[in-house]
């Protein structure tokens, strides 16, 4: 990859499946009780782009969504949310200036670049065809809300994919986002089907592991929303590299604006390595199908 990677791709001109540019950022700091997320999608397709930002303040949910026109976007704004690529793969900044709060977070690498590699973009039967890399952060700056700043500072992660999308052909996902202060853990998990993708790492000053195999379970639900589950990742030799366990204490339950009944639980969660007994924070994400069973460990990998 290179500098250019960070920012607006180019894309097919003549599309027939869903093409998108999506980056995310998040941060979670419970000691001054503020967390959420920041997100961008272009939707190449339609000329689309959804800006989102969905910040929790002292426990009250305060959400933002912007779909505007993106035929001669040149920059990643809508004009209240905007991310920086300050100095690529080091140093970003993403504000957001609301009717209700403002915020302002500089991030800086806490780690490597981990780059999950390119798949053949050209391929529109893909569901997910795409270049991926996410990032480990540090995240300091500023919330404001009724007249009231308060400082915000915290480990977090990022993430930017780009190429053909189509989550209409999945049943299901899992992620695990977990920050320790010398390292993190991404896991991830799409299901189709009897089938299931698995793939993540794990991130030290030394540089990134990179996982292959996910086992998921002990899945408790409550109202039928997950709150819990414990995660084990492994590497190409068969080495368990974490096996870690949520709690969620904040949910944001995010309907998919076109799939009905489909809904992706983002929970801010506690996390505790079960191996080591170390605890941090981070984010637990599931995609579930109403239409479709959950299942832990489907069996039939596709890795």
């Amino acid at each position: 990859m290179g500098p250019e990677d960070e920012g607006i791709h180019p894309y097919p001109r003549n599309l027939n499946s869903p093409w998108k540019e999506n980056w995310y950022f998040n941060f979670i700091d419970r000691e001054h009780g503020a967390w959420g997320i920041h997100h961008i999608s272009l939707m190449r397709h339609t000329n689309k782009g959804r800006f989102t930002a969905i910040h929790v303040v002292d426990d009250e949910i305060i959400p933002y969504s912007n779909v505007i026109d993106i035929a001669n976007l040149e920059k990643t704004s809508d004009g209240r949310l905007t991310f920086e690529f300050v100095e690529p793969f080091k140093k970003f900044r993403v504000s957001f200036a609301g009717p209700r709060h403002q915020v302002t977070l500089d991030y800086d690498a806490l780690f490597p670049v981990f780059d999950y590699g390119k798949q053949d973009e050209t391929d529109e039967n893909k569901a997910l065809s795409v270049h991926h890399y996410r990032q480990a952060l540090v995240a300091r700056g500023t919330l404001t809300k009724d007249g009231a700043t308060r400082p915000i500072e915290c480990v977090c992660d990022r993430d930017h994919t780009w190429g053909y999308r189509d989550e209409g052909m999945l049943t299901g996902w899992n992620w695990v986002g977990a920050y320790f202060p010398a390292r993190t853990v991404n896991f991830h998990r799409i299901l189709m089907g009897e089938q299931a993708f698995a793939a993540g790492y794990v991130s030290t000053a030394a540089g990134n592991t990179r996982v292959t195999r996910l086992e998921v379970e002990g899945t408790r639900f409550v109202n039928q929303a997950p709150v819990s589950a414990v995660y084990a990742g492994y590497d190409r030799e068969g080495r368990l590299l974490a096996r870690l366990k949520t709690e969620m204490f904040s949910c944001l339950c995010l309907p998919m604006q076109d799939k009905e009944g489909v809904v992706i639980y983002e929970n801010f969660v506690e996390i505790t390595d079960l191996e080591t007994g170390e605890k941090g924070h981070g984010v637990d994400e599931y995609l579930l199908n109403p239409n479709v069973p959950y299942h832990e460990n489907p069996g039939i990998s596709i890795n």
